[in-house]
């Protein structure tokens, strides 16, 4: 084993130009043997912003007799030497210590890449949490000694697992990744020559067969078949298992009863069994799920009739099948079968694995997602994608080269052919045999757009936080494209020496006969052509397109929001669209004669693998998914350009960089849709959620999901509100439009607010500019009251910044969009919610703009329902439990002094609720809370 150097750096921030270096931290290393240490911390010359200080506990006093920079480079380049430098997210180390010159040809190592190779499962991989997982001590996370000294030991660590790698498995990874640079490759090739010289393995083991570790029970494929006559359910024997002395209170001690939940399961018990359509709102602690899988597993099992339950997240996924469902099983003790089915690009295809196993990976991405699958596998993974983490895009197009097909996939193939049934098909085979079968709404409107061929035949659907339906589908059935997505698509077809068409070429010059050989490369370096000349265009045309946009814009630069530009009949006629006609009709000529060429030698690479070529069948498979996503491109962009579909929406989009905009479409209305197929398609249908009324009535979801006909019930939570919940209406702020005296005023209220309950806060934003001015303004103060100022963007992902939160004894928590639901965080660690404005969509976003001009009143009968919503799911991020206790602050004074205000308040659970001065908000605070 060589000499490494474990390397970390504390900064004064992101940027290697523009700021300093604090600290810095190294051990020189041999296997388990530390040869020396290097530590020192630095003086950058400048003043420590509050956030470095707060994440590292460095102050400005501990810095002020340090060196410079340039006194120890010398020092530390002698001590680092030619050695291999090892850091977490080590480009980032060297990139402050390149711009001083040092270590330009030193080669790196990044346990980043290699734990997300070797911990394919892990939920995170910042170095705290790989060092708990490992067991590897870290004293004090953002210190650069102790951070060196944790990638050090989280390096051993991962280097010893792979050492138990199978030899062959190991091999395999070298092999593949012989001519690849992709991060881990120097690794593999050390752990194989340490296997070897332990003599671990004499490599004379039989080949191994990731298939060889799907482990798991064979299913038995019963499925459910519907009775000959339907048995009704009995409302008032199912209704008993959740009442007092009923078989849940006989079976979990302590066991609460709702009466809430009751009504519920009866209304849905009755919905089903009598085949109605129903729309039910929970409050928060009802227990909805089990109000509606109880029934839903009595009627599956009474008539031989699986429900269908579909969620938005993956979370409640977990909850219902992991919980809920088994709890649910103890309780009746009874057989209840239920099982999780996911879109089929989740799942693993064995045969599209070995073909890239025996092509080769085309890209580092390819081959870093390569090795993890193969780590993964040989570990007992199960082929399902939920179980691997996969970062960034480009891991996830390397993913969908091998994961299941639909078009590429058959029951024939990968159900009764030879070795174990594929992912898809055992997860199949479990949904046709299960009673209940959880999917997500993405997975439920791909059913719909494909005829009902995704999911196994129903006819009881529930939908569980349904007020996300119709996003969900509007982002399922939505399309994108860029340049850089088309370019990707016709690199990946290649030239007749690279890509796919190289190994047409290659397979043609080795398998077929000189006839056919010369037909085949003819068809190839005509394709290769088409090609080229598309890229061309394709440039050309987004180059069209960034100057249509700049035009749109008056060549102003673009803002931090971006520029969106919705594409409708007037946009058509103007001078400027013209320019962009001409360059798609330049495209599409040899755009339409690429795919037919390409359809045709794929259809010709099917005919070579049915005389069994199996080369020809794993270059066919690449072959046809190239050709589909091309094709799928050109029908989007020929609608958009030329034939455009009222029932669509168009918008192109500029964001930082205007070199690269995108194109988009979205349906324009989804309620059609969901009437067709679930309100008049199905026999019973519930959706349920925490939110669907606005002001107490279900109108609004009516509209936009055409559920006209169904039966409704709104139950209220079984919390004291009124005793948990103070809602102060601050009167005497300024409205938003006001700018910085608003702006100020928030600052200033938030301050207050910490400082009387020492953090335990959460701040809801519906802009991120704002978030970070008000980050900016309130750090200082709240660090020198040791409340630390947490807020999203700033590198953290959601889960971290969240755990960090709850552990926090004093931190206030600022959040935009996606934390304004979703957030579970029960007891004293949040007892306090600030809304800092109502949540109203930006009017001129595309779909909102296209959707509100479907109203004739669009703000009263769209825009304010719709933040109606969105704030009370804000508001009911603050009471998790009937413990709980909290004050929930709203900012904004146009609930207090617009007309529509009262709605969004009679909107709300019935708490006590005070307007006041912003001067009174501590105070009230501190009375409310005790503190």
């Amino acid at each position: 084993m060589q000499t490494l150097v474990a390397l970390d750096l504390e900064t004064t921030g992101l940027d290697p130009e523009r700021d300093g270096i604090i600290e810095i931290g190294a051990v020189r290393f041999t296997g388990e043997r530390v040869e020396d240490q290097f530590q020192t911390l630095i003086n950058p010359g400048r003043p420590l912003p509050a956030f470095i200080t707060q994440l590292t506990g460095i102050t400005d006093d501990m810095l002020a007799g340090a060196p410079r920079l340039t006194q120890v480079l010398s020092e530390l380049e002698s001590f680092v030497g030619d050695h291999t430098v090892l850091g977490h997210s080590v480009n980032f180390d060297l990139g402050f210590l390149q711009q001083k010159g040092l270590f330009h040809y030193n080669q790196a190592i990044d346990t980043y890449d290699l734990a997300a190779v070797m911990l394919p499962t892990a939920a995170r991989y910042d170095l705290s949490s790989l060092a708990s997982a490992l067991g590897v001590p870290l004293r004090d996370s953002h210190r650069a000694f102790d951070d060196a000294e944790a990638t050090m030991g989280v390096f051993q660590q991962l280097f010893a697992r792979a050492l138990d790698l199978p030899r062959n498995v190991v091999e395999e990874v070298c092999r593949l990744g012989a001519d690849i640079h992709w991060g881990a490759g120097w690794i593999f090739e050390e752990v194989l020559a340490a296997q070897k010289r332990l003599g671990l393995s004499d490599g004379g083991e039989p080949v191994w067969e990731p298939a060889a570790s799907f482990d798991g029970p064979e299913i038995e494929y019963a499925p459910l078949e519907p009775y000959a006559e339907p048995v009704a359910l009995d409302v008032e024997e199912i209704a008993a298992v959740l009442e007092p002395g009923g078989l849940f209170a006989q079976s979990f001690p302590g066991y609460e009863n709702r009466p809430q939940q009751v009504s519920m399961l009866r209304a849905v018990t009755e919905a089903i069994s009598s085949s109605r359509h129903l729309l039910v709102e929970a409050g928060t602690g009802i227990g909805k799920s089990m109000a509606y899988l109880l029934p839903a597993f009595e009627w599956a099992r009474l008539n031989g009739q699986r429900v269908v339950v579909s969620t938005n997240t993956i979370n409640l996924q977990d909850q219902l099948i992991y919980k809920d469902v088994p709890d649910l099983q103890a309780a009746l003790g009874v057989d209840l079968r239920a099982a999780v089915l996911k879109g089929r690009g989740n799942y693993l295809c064995l045969r599209r694995l070995a073909a890239l196993r025996r092509l080769g990976p085309r890209s580092a991405d390819e081959m870093r997602v390569l090795a993890k699958v193969l780590v993964w596998l040989a570990s007992g993974g199960q082929g399902d994608r939920g179980e691997i983490s996969l970062r960034g895009t480009g891991e996830a197009i390397a993913w969908s080269r091998i994961s299941s097909d639909s078009e590429d996939c058959s029951t024939e193939t990968c159900l009764h052919g030879p070795g174990p049934i594929c992912p898809y098909y055992r997860s199949r085979l479990a949904a046709e045999s299960a009673h209940v079968v959880i999917v997500n709404h993405a997975l439920l409107m791909a059913d719909i757009a494909t005829g009902n061929r995704v999911l196994p035949e129903f006819d009881y659907l529930i939908v569980d936080e349904a007020h996300h339906l119709e996003s969900a589908t509007t982002n399922g059935l939505g399309f994108k494209v860029g340049e850089m997505e088309i370019q990707r698509l016709l690199r990946d077809l290649g030239r007749p020496d690279s890509g796919l068409l190289g190994q047409i070429r290659g397979l043609a010059s080795s398998q077929l006969s000189r006839s056919s050989e010369a037909q085949v490369i003819r068809a190839v370096e005509m394709i290769g052509d088409q090609a080229g000349e598309c890229a061309e265009y394709v440039r050309a045309l987004f180059a069209a397109l960034t100057d249509f946009l700049a035009l749109r814009r008056e060549d102003r630069s673009l803002g931090p929001y971006g520029q969106q530009e919705r594409i409708v009949a007037g946009s058509r006629t103007l001078p400027e669209w013209s320019d962009l006609e001409i360059a798609w009709d330049n495209l599409r000529r040899p755009f339409a004669v690429m795919l037919q060429s390409l359809g045709e030698l794929s259809e010709g690479l099917l005919e070579l693998s049915e005389q069994g070529l199996n080369a020809a069948e794993d270059i066919a498979v690449g072959a046809r998914a190239i050709h589909r996503g091309l094709a799928e491109v050109f029908a989007q962009l020929d609608h958009m350009v030329f034939e455009p579909d009222p029932m669509m929406i168009y918008w192109a989009e500029a964001f930082r960089d205007p070199s690269r905009p995108t194109l988009h479409a979205a349906p324009l209305e989804v309620g059609p849709l969901v009437e067709r197929y679930l309100w008049y398609g199905k026999e019973s249908v519930i959706m349920t959620s925490a939110t669907l009324t606005t002001a107490g009535e279900f109108d609004y979801i009516r509209r936009r999901l055409h559920a006209y006909e169904a039966d409704e019930l709104a139950l209220g939570s079984p919390f004291d509100y009124e005793s948990s919940t103070l809602l102060y209406l601050v009167n005497d702020i300024p409205e938003p439009a006001a700018g910085s005296p608003y702006q100020q005023g928030v600052e200033r209220g938030l301050i207050d607010l910490c400082l009387a309950t020492g953090g335990r806060a959460l701040a809801l934003f519906t802009s991120y500019a704002q978030l970070r001015r008000t980050a900016n303004a309130i750090s200082g103060p709240l660090a020198q009251a040791g409340i630390a100022v947490l807020e999203q963007g700033d590198g953290a992902s959601r889960h971290a910044l969240l755990e960090t939160f709850r552990t926090s004894d004093q931190a206030i928590l600022l959040g935009t969009r996606s934390f304004w639901e979703g957030i579970d965080v029960p007891g004293e660690a949040l007892s306090a919610l600030a809304i800092i404005r109502i949540p109203f969509d930006v009017p001129s976003d595309p779909i909102v703009a296209a959707r509100a001009e479907t109203y004739e009143s669009p703000f009263q009968q769209y825009s304010v329902p719709e933040a109606i919503l969105r704030f009370r799911q804000g508001f009911g991020r603050l009471i998790r439990t009937a413990s709980d206790r909290g004050i929930v602050i709203s900012f904004d004074r146009r609930l207090l002094s617009k007309t529509y205000g009262r709605a969004f308040l009679e909107s709300l659970p019935r708490c006590t609720v005070r307007s006041g001065r912003l001067a009174g908000l501590a105070e009230a605070a501190e009375r409310w809370l005790g503190v």
